[in-house]
């Protein structure tokens, strides 16, 4: 049995290393372009999150336009409210703002697992979906939320990464 069990975990592990080398090579190639509505996920401007209430003024993200999000160590961030998934002592998080002009539902895309909480004044907003990002094209995990016109934060909590790109748009 174990000699069954052996090369055929072997087979599958080398299944799934071929499959994910093809989607890389696929991808390294160029050859898909964002699709529309993404294009402003291609050149992020850098931002610094803030670490506590006070300094959000200077941390505001651009609808439809990514930016390259410095993030605080985890410990040295307070939320305006506690996420549900805070992330350990060598995560990294922090907050942005964004202003909605119009009624709608907006994206939030990011590149990993990161946890995110949309709080609108004290309250957080639930989200009305989860999906992932186009191929190739580097978005891993897109939230969306019905929002009302006004200014939010965007709670981004518990990342591996201390620079990841976020970009908040409206859907179509």
């Amino acid at each position: 049995m174990k000699r069954i069990f052996i090369p055929l975990s072997s087979a599958l592990f080398a299944c799934h290393v071929s499959a994910a080398l093809a989607d890389e090579a696929i991808c390294k190639s160029g050859l898909p372009p964002l699709p529309a509505g993404y294009e402003g996920w291609s050149n992020p401007l850098p931002l610094n999150a803030a670490t506590q209430a006070g300094s959000l003024p200077a941390s505001k993200l651009t609808l439809g336009h990514a930016s390259q999000i410095h993030l605080a160590h985890t410990p040295d961030v307070q939320f305006l409210q506690r996420p549900a998934e805070p992330g350990g002592s060598v995560s990294y998080s922090g907050m942005v703002i964004f202003e909605v002009i119009k009624d709608g539902t907006y994206r939030v895309m990011l590149p990993n697992k990161t946890w995110i909480d949309v709080v609108g004044g004290a309250t957080p907003v639930s989200s009305i979906q989860h999906q992932h990002g186009p191929d190739c094209s580097g978005i891993r995990k897109m939230v969306d939320f019905s929002l009302k016109t006004g200014t939010y934060t965007l709670q981004l909590a518990g990342s591996g990464q201390q620079d990841i790109p976020v970009m908040v748009s409206a859907v179509p």
